[in-house]
């Protein structure tokens, strides 16, 4: 079940983009804004629609992806409680990039693209907030384009493991996502995933019992995730 916030204008005051604005900015935007729920594989919109709103994800999980003219669907990125998504989209008017879609049951913010536009020209506080996001989306994409000409795919496993084992704040966690998923995000196929994180495995360095994972030795996956020992591609 998706567990959300009471209100709508509780969850936008607790995503980042709108931390700091005015509660008078948060009424106004959670006025015009309605909750919707996504169905795992759900899309929410498609790349090269029109942006007509911006989104809060108040539970739950979806994934930024690019389809490819062979029928490939790699992802780019994945939205969590808290985040947003679309919101550049709406403030430059342009095409939609890319798709997004549910990876499991989750409840959103939609905040119409006027009502967006409007706060954001009002407080400048918002503004602010996009540009620090903007520059670590950069910073993530840039991590991401050097990990898969640098890193083997078991590398940028471990890297993956370390930055959910963070994100859950715990050494034994469950992944979210199935070794398909996984792959459409580390650039693998599903059989390579498998490999490499047996790989993991026998190194002593993680143990997994189906989806949950144990991190053994998290010094040496930091220096896994660091170096390119064999590849599974």
């Amino acid at each position: 079940m998706v567990a959300s916030h009471a209100s709508i204008e509780d969850g936008l005051a607790a995503t980042p983009l709108f931390a700091t604005a005015e509660r008078s900015t948060i009424v106004e935007l959670a006025r015009a804004a309605q909750r919707r729920t996504l169905e795992r594989n759900e899309l929410l919109f498609a790349a090269g629609g029109r942006p007509t709103a911006m989104y809060v994800i108040d539970a739950g999980m979806l994934r930024v992806f690019v389809s490819s003219a062979e029928g490939s669907e790699p992802t780019m990125a994945h939205i969590h409680a808290g985040e947003t998504v679309g919101e550049l989209g709406v403030l430059d008017d342009v095409p939609r990039s890319a798709s997004v879609a549910a990876l499991e049951r989750s409840s959103i913010v939609e905040v119409p693209a006027r009502a967006f536009r409007i706060a954001y020209d009002a407080d400048p506080a918002i503004a602010r907030r996009m540009v620090s996001m903007l520059a670590q989306r950069l910073r993530t994409v840039t991590d991401g384009l050097a990990d898969l000409a640098y890193l083997d795919l078991g590398g940028r496993m471990a890297k993956y493991l370390l930055r959910e084992s963070e994100r859950q704040a715990r050494t034994t966690f469950r992944l979210p996502l199935t070794q398909a998923e996984l792959g459409r995000l580390l650039g693998g196929a599903r059989q390579s995933v498998n490999q490499a994180g047996r790989s993991l495995e026998r190194d002593g360095l993680v143990a997994f019992d189906g989806r949950n994972v144990s991190i053994l030795d998290e010094p040496g996956l930091r220096l896994r995730a660091m170096s390119s020992g064999g590849r599974f591609e």
